[in-house]
């Protein structure tokens, strides 16, 4: 084994393989960094690049490129609130508030080491399971995958806030989005509107963008300041250093966490963070600043998130079956290298495979130095007054969620969704409660599905699945020992708007009717897990619309961040920024995206920010540049408007 190891080490290292790898990692290292794109994306950016390579070159690119994504997308996630790709939703909860309160660097430098040492965790589990591996994964049936993504719902608790109820009403509302389109149990379509983009359901990373980025950009737009709260940053890259360190046992357990759950096909690529996080969370003697800015809120989701790369490889390598979409890319490309995964692999070619753990580890720590050396540079972006950069952000958010199926569609769920989520967040129903239930919905009805059919009963005779019956009772638990503290540890009333709370409580009463009504007429297989869910989202629904009637200020079901102690806080309304966001799509709808951006990043610089009208007028064309670059570079296609679907316009008009 050593022997190999060192043989693949060297491999690694001769002739121009560094360099495929360097390029890989920047490559990378860019892709991360732009939301929306994520380790699919950039893995099938290279595919028509790898023709010809050999194989160890081709490998060390592509594993330069998956690996780092995972470390980059914190840079987004960090310093606008935006998860950079799926891997960063719960980087979010308190990476972005640590920059509001000036501390950046110290989130960017904290995540980077803890991706560090999760991506090698990971590369060294691949190392030592890869031989013994077969049966763990084996052992694994549809009863077992579907308790895991019941296991993922218990963290539903430790992440609602004071109000439970609003958060499993918001769980609820996720798992209904998430079973939009065709069913996997009998095929038939299912509250699509008869409109062809929801056929298969909405792309998570439109989810994902837009109940994270719109309501922050909204929000930072009505306080007309800078991301950061101080005018100086604190807390360098080397106190996010000292942090990992100080809490390493934290980031050794959710490294092992997120490399089991890797090693699921089609469970941990999702979800693997918000296990994290939770795990943070339940673990932690002081909970009270998780949500606000905890430090350990980032090191435990950017642990497991590289860690899952390793483990992804592990059936990836063993039964050529991808643990995840960017590995699904991975097989692909390895394929078109003549490279062919499976036992045989793992038995006769084994220095082949240590080439892609070396791959792997390298690509970990040149990401990650790099990374840490940008996070202070970077981080100053957060000082700038948010105006000047809030057109720019807006315009990225819909071109991140255009890049998941490039419809129209994805543009105007983004648009609709964000708003929503901004109401929820200013009403204190919990957003990753919603995003968990949208992550776990196809899991969970198909596992369900396959489990009655492949087990009946029996399935209760498998001693793995009642182990993990007995976890997700332990979970379950757990959280309601946890929201019981919070509760006690807050003592203090809650004021809100009973108006506002009323009419975001109506909305879900009105999503359950709808999902009871427009699923009645399928067959038994297609209705069944809807209703199940629909029914007690409703009478939880109309449950809480009694309590917002009854209980008197004060009572834990209310919730207004505009009038946290019963005063309202002095900012700017929401509806017109509202309707700065509305406008940008309006104006896609008419001219065409690239020139909607230019157009809204004048007017508002000038309109909106106050910008002398030149400045304004260099700011929308430097918009119009970088798009354009976007697009010769990575030959992207925008929406495209009226104005090009009546007259024949030459490059970029016509995009």
């Amino acid at each position: 084994m050593m022997h190999d190891l060192l043989s693949a080490f060297a491999q690694i290292l001769s002739g121009t393989t560094p360099l495929y790898l360097i390029a890989g990692v920047l490559l990378g290292l860019m892709v991360g960094i732009l939301p929306g794109f994520g380790g699919s994306v950039g893995l099938a950016l290279l595919l028509p690049f790898i023709y010809g390579l050999d194989q160890v070159s081709g490998l060390a690119l592509m594993l330069g490129v998956m690996s780092v994504v995972a470390t980059s997308d914190t840079f987004p996630a960090v310093l606008i609130g935006i998860p950079g790709s799926v891997s960063s939703q719960a980087t979010v909860e308190d990476g972005f508030p640590l920059a509001k309160r000036g501390e950046a660097a110290r989130a960017l430098a904290a995540g980077f080491v803890a991706s560090l040492f999760g991506g090698l965790f990971g590369a060294v589990i691949l190392t030592l399971v890869l031989q013994i591996a077969r049966p763990i994964v084996l052992a694994f049936g549809t009863g077992e995958m579907l308790m895991l993504s019941v296991f993922g719902l218990t963290m539903v608790g430790v992440l609602s806030g004071s109000s439970f109820l609003k958060g499993l009403m918001t769980a609820m509302l996720g798992l209904c989005i998430g079973m939009i389109g065709i069913t996997p149990a009998t095929n038939e379509y299912r509250m699509e509107f008869e409109i062809l983009y929801f056929s298969n359901g909405i792309p998570l990373m439109v989810i994902a963008i837009s109940v994270f980025a719109i309501p922050e950009i909204i929000d930072l737009m009505r306080r007309d300041s800078a991301i950061s709260e101080r005018a100086t940053l604190r807390g360098g890259w080397l106190n996010g250093v000292r942090d990992a360190i100080r809490h390493r046992w934290l980031v050794l357990r959710c490294s092992g966490l997120g490399t089991f759950l890797g090693m699921l096909p089609g469970l941990g690529g999702t979800v693997v963070d918000w296990v994290a996080y939770a795990h943070a969370v339940q673990t932690a003697k002081d909970k009270t600043g998780f949500g606000k800015g905890d430090i350990r809120g980032v090191l435990a989701p950017e642990s497991s998130n590289n860690a899952k790369e390793g483990g992804a490889l592990v059936p990836t390598l063993i039964f050529g079956i991808p643990g995840s979409a960017a590995t699904a890319i991975l097989l692909g490309g390895m394929i078109l290298l003549g490279v062919q995964p499976g036992v045989q692999m793992v038995t006769r070619e084994i220095e082949l495979v240590y080439t892609i753990i070396w791959s792997l580890a390298l690509a970990n720590i040149l990401g990650a130095v790099l990374c840490v050396v940008l996070a202070q540079p970077i981080s100053r972006l957060t000082t700038i007054d948010f105006k000047y950069i809030a057109p720019f952000l807006i315009a990225m958010v819909l071109f991140a969620a255009f890049q998941s199926t490039r419809a129209w569609g994805d543009l105007i769920v983004a648009t609709g969704i964000g708003i929503f989520a901004y109401f929820l967040r200013r009403y204190g129903f919990p957003r990753p409660a919603l995003m968990i239930g949208f992550v776990l919905a196809y899991g969970l009805e198909t596992n369900f599905y396959q489990t009655t059919q492949f087990y009946g009963w029996s399935v209760f005779q498998r001693p793995l699945f009642l182990a993990l019956v007995a976890i997700c009772l332990l979970s379950a638990w757990a959280g309601y020992l946890l929201l019981k503290a919070q509760r006690s540890a807050e003592g203090r009333p809650r004021y809100g708007s009973s108006a506002g709370q009323i009419a975001i409580t109506l909305t879900m009463v009105g999503a359950a009717v709808f999902v009871l009504v427009t699923t009645w007429g399928l067959t038994p297989g297609g209705r069944l897990f809807p209703q199940v869910i629909a029914l007690p989202m409703l009478g939880l629904s109309l449950v809480t619309l009694f309590l917002v009637w009854r209980s008197p200020p004060g009572s834990p079901i209310f919730c207004d961040l505009d009038r946290p102690d019963g005063v309202a806080r002095v900012q700017r309304s929401a509806w017109p920024q509202v309707a700065w966001v509305v406008g940008l799509l309006a104006g896609t709808l008419l001219i065409g995206f690239w020139l909607a951006v230019g157009l809204f990043a004048g007017l508002f610089l000038h309109l909106r920010s106050g910008v002398s009208p030149v400045r304004a007028l260099l700011g929308g064309a430097a918009a119009l540049g970088v798009l354009a670059l976007l697009a010769w570079l990575l030959s992207l296609d925008f929406p495209r408007g009226l104005l090009q679907d009546m007259w024949d316009l030459p490059f970029p008009l016509d995009t």
